[in-house]
């Protein structure tokens, strides 16, 4: 039977583990934003229906929450593929240390898209908080 330095499996998986920290922080931001959303367009809604569907700026601020909490739902799960794609990369790489299995290419695979979906996620999310703060500013300047 051969010998496994569970000192060096760890070592192998420990950078994908410090990516999927990284990744849940920035999930637990993007959820925290998508609750309130939602829950915003939830008593927008709840107003609208009180007072009649002739308000535009009413109108106009529920069309700019949701837009945000679409834009966030996209964002939630391109993170949480990035996070799936973590974990494949954590196995691969106790696979390779504990087998001898060369899984390099597959390793590689899993990291640019780890990385990319983290950055296309952030992109979205930046999106989204632009639009935040418009929707802001149009109820600073009104």
């Amino acid at each position: 039977m051969n010998h496994i330095d569970f000192a060096h499996v760890l070592s192998a998986a420990l950078t994908p583990i410090t990516l999927i920290s990284g990744v849940g922080l920035l999930l637990l931001t993007m959820s925290a934003r998508y609750a309130h959303t939602t829950g915003r367009v939830r008593q927008l809604l709840r107003t609208r229906n009180l007072i009649g569907n002739n308000d535009p700026k009413l109108n106009h601020a529920i069309e700019l929450i949701f837009m945000r909490a679409a834009l966030l739902k996209k964002a939630i799960l391109l993170v949480v593929l990035s996070a799936a794609c973590s974990g494949l990369l954590v196995l691969a790489s106790v696979v390779e240390a504990m087998f001898g299995t060369p899984l390099e290419t597959l390793k590689g695979i899993l990291l640019l898209g780890a990385v990319g979906l983290i950055v296309i996620s952030t992109i979205f999310f930046s999106f989204e908080v632009n639009i935040s703060l418009k929707a802001l500013g149009m109820s600073v300047h009104h």
